[in-house]
């Protein structure tokens, strides 16, 4: 603040600034982000590397981020931008399907907030590399490869994620599974068996427990 006075003939302005001190409320808090531009709020962005932009146009064109953010919508879930091209919608309270996070397109659905799922960057880390599995599987195709090889998992293992290779590929242990391959009778021909390397127990990573095999899709 200042004010303006006139001092001689030569209208001379004069210029007194005030020395009232500023209020605390502006310095500290949230007050001080209120003298912020916004350019100065906005946290910069990183630019998307090549194969980010190709996954997220890929996407775009083949429908299924498109559906996803239908599918956000209708579900009433808080839809954000998260990292990395992707969209996060978050608080997805359906009862189908039974996992705590999926992906659809670019777009991750979870039924945390977005908070909790930046927070848990290997569960977001195991959604996004199912996101760039819709790129290369050229959209709506991945979704019945992905129940044929969630049968196949389920009969040869008991859970759909165990021998599931879309879910190995992005990581049974990102996406809250543990490997559940029993030994099983090998084909006739083979030389041996599968390896049990654990009891299908679901970790929740955020400990909310679901202990029905139950993890991200």
């Amino acid at each position: 603040m200042h004010s303006v006075t006139r001092s001689g003939p030569l209208n001379i302005y004069r210029l007194e600034f005030c020395r009232r001190p500023l209020s605390s409320s502006l310095i500290e808090g949230s007050g001080y982000h209120g003298l912020m531009t916004l350019r100065q709020r906005r946290a910069p962005a990183r630019r998307l590397t090549a194969g980010q932009r190709a996954r997220q146009l890929a996407n775009l064109a083949n429908g299924t981020t498109l559906l996803g953010l239908g599918l956000a919508r209708a579900a009433g879930t808080a839809i954000s931008r998260g990292p990395r091209g992707l969209v996060i919608a978050a608080g997805y309270r359906w009862r189908l399907p039974h996992a705590g996070a999926f992906a659809m397109g670019n777009v991750v659905i979870c039924r945390y907030s977005a908070e909790q799922l930046a927070a848990n960057a290997a569960l977001l880390g195991h959604e996004e590399k199912h996101c760039t599995q819709y790129a290369c599987c050229l959209g709506l195709p991945f979704l019945p490869l992905y129940f044929l090889a969630a049968g196949w998992s389920h009969l040869r293992t008991g859970d759909p994620a165990s021998a599931n290779f879309l879910e190995r590929l992005a990581g049974l242990e990102a996406g809250g599974y543990v490997d559940n391959r029993t030994p099983r009778p090998a084909p006739r021909g083979a030389g041996g068996r599968e390896v049990n390397h654990g009891r299908g127990e679901f970790q929740d990573h955020h400990g909310d427990g679901n202990r029905n095999g139950r993890g991200a899709a």
